[in-house]
């Protein structure tokens, strides 16, 4: 069985693309931290109406058990902290997180993250989404930030490299 735990971001911005199911595909067990799901539901946009949907139904919300923060996430952000430790308890396959800091501090910790560009391009790859550059340009118009490098060697990956292509 295949288990990942996700962050906030990704579950945000793929609610925003109406495409949290590719979060289902990727996984037998999707868990999220009670400390994310608080800070979803905070927003004041239609995401935090999505995710409670899910919760119950093929996600599933996890408290955490309690401990002391590794040094390495004393700095990292609270539900971001609270990814990686529920990650490490359950020994999961993949966190799903989106920071570059968090995704280097996971990857210290020997967790294995991938973000949701990774999950789009997974997606493309397997034929489930027709055009990944109209996705990663709905992204960032929902505010998504990424770099043009990185967005031109995932295109690359999913043979979308060309301009106009």
């Amino acid at each position: 069985m295949t288990r990942w735990v996700v962050d906030a971001s990704p579950l945000i911005f793929l609610t925003k693309l109406d495409r949290l199911d590719l979060l289902r595909r990727g996984a037998d067990q999707i868990l999220v931290p009670s400390k994310v799901v608080a800070e979803i539901s905070a927003g004041r946009d239609d995401s935090a109406g999505q995710v409670s949907r899910a919760l119950g139904t093929w996600l599933r919300e996890r408290p955490l058990a309690l401990r002391d923060l590794p040094p390495i996430l004393k700095t990292a952000g609270p539900g971001e902290a609270a990814a990686m430790l529920l990650a490490q308890q359950v020994d999961a396959d993949r966190i799903v997180m989106d920071d570059l800091n968090a995704r280097r501090r996971a990857r210290a910790l020997g967790l294995h993250p991938v973000g949701t560009l990774g999950l789009l391009l997974a997606a493309r790859l397997r034929d489930e989404i027709p055009c990944l550059r109209d996705e990663i340009a709905r992204l960032r118009a929902a505010g998504f930030r990424v770099g043009d490098a990185l967005v031109q060697a995932v295109l690359a990956e999913a043979e979308e490299g060309g301009p106009g292509r």
